[in-house]
């Protein structure tokens, strides 16, 4: 029974009251419209990530205690659970408050940021109203069961709030992205000793854990591209080709992996993890044998002794293999998930996220609905996890203004912008100059004017520009195409996309 003056007056039957009454008005603070612009109160709210993890880590202890102390397993005095949840309470205001700021910086928005502040608010108010129905139990011996289904129910709360800050800091399904790979080791043992294709079974899964950080169709360093059979056929920024059917000392792939790691050429370069001995003799003898798609061991005029021992290196190597094909397996699981998140993101910022069928990889297009919903800066900034992966955007009559270009230049595969009849005046097109791919931008019926325009010699890859009802002059344009023959400036409306 509470005997001291703090446990008996938390136990008044007004007080008990009160604390539900405060737990409940915890919910209006979804209700309040703040903007905070004081950089104190924003610097605490930027604590938030650090302060939610003890009450959440006090929660669930409490819980367990009581459900050990129900099944009769531990005897705990009810004080503990007193003191616990007052230092949950504490810890849950200052972990909520810290919150709110975060949530009325500004900085975060969009469904997934709603749906963490609502459980945020509503696990505090089931605190309070567990702590409310601990104490008046503590005091009267009665509404234990009330109490314990409050507190699963908090905890409950927690956990969904826990799981959407996840997937607001780290992505959508942050928790459960592994889940689908449970039993992919089957998928990956599937093949065995001469089955295996050298290609598809051996070859790519070393590519795609050594190289393809590097020669993707995202990031293709040198110009090439291990990413897929076709791509290894190509010539890179060198001039050589990277394979040459049966010729492997003339194949700039092979011959850039055995270098020496003290020359800078040597690939991987330096501090990343090469290709070892047993896959560069692997891979030589694939080159060697004719370096097809549907080659196994066996299909080579080798003689059978040179077949053996490629054999024994396949099997040595199996647990490497074994550890790169589920990677290869994880990162088609990841492609899917990017699908999944960007339909679900179209669906919340009223826009259209297409695959780009004519890019490479995992690319997509972004643009408006017709007739088109309100794009502004907060809608924008829900897209910065996802910004390389889109080719082409078009944001026409969107409230898009100069400031937001900043965001847009860090669309880092972005090859084709489409911005008319938006906010634009041009000051903040020299952002885009640091995109190395873009070649389209239409900024039609905006007030650019010649000054901005001029920035457009900065642009690495432009190659058309449409202007039509715009701040320009015909003299400017003629002398810009002049001092870049490679621009093409078209004063007119241009296409839509």
């Amino acid at each position: 029974m509470p005997n001291k003056p703090l446990e008996r007056f938390l136990t008044k039957p007004v007080v008990i009251i009160l604390l539900g009454l405060l737990g409940v008005l915890i919910l209006g603070l979804k209700f309040l419209n703040v903007t905070l612009e004081s950089p104190i109160l924003l610097t605490i709210g930027r604590f938030h990530p650090i302060l939610l993890h003890f009450p959440i880590v006090l929660v669930l202890l409490v819980l367990g205690a009581e459900v050990l102390r129900f099944l009769k397993i531990i005897q705990i005095d009810s004080k503990v659970f007193f003191y616990s949840f007052l230092v949950m309470i504490v810890l849950t205001l200052v972990s909520i408050f810290s919150g709110y700021l975060l949530f009325a910086s500004g900085e975060y928005s969009g469904y997934l940021m709603e749906q963490h502040f609502n459980g945020g608010v509503l696990t505090g108010c089931l605190l309070f109203v567990s702590f409310a129905l601990f104490l008046y139990h503590w005091k009267s011996g009665k509404l234990y069961a009330v109490y314990l289904i409050a507190l699963l129910a908090t905890n409950g709360a927690a956990l969904y709030t826990g799981h959407q800050g996840g997937n607001l800091t780290h992505g959508q399904n942050f928790l459960t992205e592994y889940l689908p790979m449970i039993g992919a080791e089957v998928e990956v043992e599937s093949k065995v000793d001469s089955n295996q294709y050298l290609y598809e079974d051996i070859i790519q899964p070393i590519l795609e854990a050594k190289c393809v950080g590097c020669h993707s169709t995202l990031r293709a360093k040198g110009n090439f591209s291990v990413s897929s059979f076709e791509d290894l056929f190509k010539e890179g920024k060198s001039g050589q080709t990277g394979l040459k059917h049966y010729l492997p000392d003339e194949s700039e792939l092979y011959l850039r992996v055995i270098m020496p790691d003290t020359v800078s050429d040597r690939m991987p370069p330096a501090g990343k993890t090469p290709l070892d001995d047993k896959e560069i003799a692997i891979l030589k003898y694939w080159i060697a044998n004719g370096a097809k798609t549907k080659q196994g061991l066996a299909d080579s005029t080798t003689a059978d002794s040179t077949k053996l021992e490629m054999q024994l290196l396949v099997n040595q190597l199996e647990p490497a293999l074994k550890r790169y094909r589920f990677n290869v397996h994880k990162l088609k699981l990841n492609a899917e998930k990017l699908a999944a998140e960007l339909e679900y993101l179209a669906t919340d910022m009223e826009v259209v996220i297409k695959r780009d069928e004519e890019a490479e990889g995992e690319m997509y297009t972004l643009s408006n609905t017709f007739p088109p919903a309100p794009f502004d800066s907060e809608k924008l900034a829900q897209l910065k996890p996802y910004l390389d992966v889109f080719t082409k955007v078009s944001l026409v009559s969107s409230q898009i203004d100069d400031a937001d270009l900043y965001i847009i230049a860090q669309m880092s595969n972005l090859k084709e912008l489409y911005l008319q009849k938006t906010k634009l005046r041009g000051s903040g097109l020299i952002h885009l100059s640091q995109l190395e791919n873009l070649k389209v931008l239409n900024v039609s019926f905006t007030k650019v004017d010649d000054k901005a325009l001029l920035d457009l010699v900065k642009f690495p890859a432009l190659k058309e520009v449409y202007t039509y009802s715009t701040g320009t002059t015909k003299d400017v344009i003629i002398a810009l195409q002049k001092y870049k023959p490679t621009l093409q400036i078209h004063a007119e409306e241009g296409p839509y996309f």
